[in-house]
């Protein structure tokens, strides 16, 4: 991954749901993936909502922390939620950033 001063992380440990992991559009350029050890691990984040486009879907090694780089950065145009999310502890997402002095979300 390229080196990117404006990234932000926001950690989780939410389950599928209605309510945004990250409300504002931004790109996604990574995501740590942390496995609860209880087996085979599954991640599903969307966009727009939870029943929304999947911008990503990934498998998680039992027992394992697992850290995926995006060249460019997945667009997420209206915000990302969890669709899926099964043996994953929680997760990292590292975004655009989208709060501090100066920026808005839109």
């Amino acid at each position: 991954m390229a080196s990117i001063g404006n990234i932000q992380a926001t950690r989780s440990a939410a389950a599928a749901g209605a309510s945004a992991i990250v409300s504002p559009p931004v790109r996604l350029y990574a995501i740590s993936i942390a496995s609860d050890g209880g087996g085979a691990g599954v991640l599903e984040l969307t966009t727009t909502s939870n029943a929304g486009d999947t911008v990503l879907h990934t498998d998680v090694p039992t027992g394992e922390i697992y850290t995926l780089n995006f060249a460019g950065g997945i667009v997420c145009p209206k915000d990302i939620y969890c669709k899926t999310k099964t043996n994953v502890a929680g997760y990292t997402l590292f975004t655009s950033k989208y709060s501090g002095p100066g920026l808005t979300a839109g």
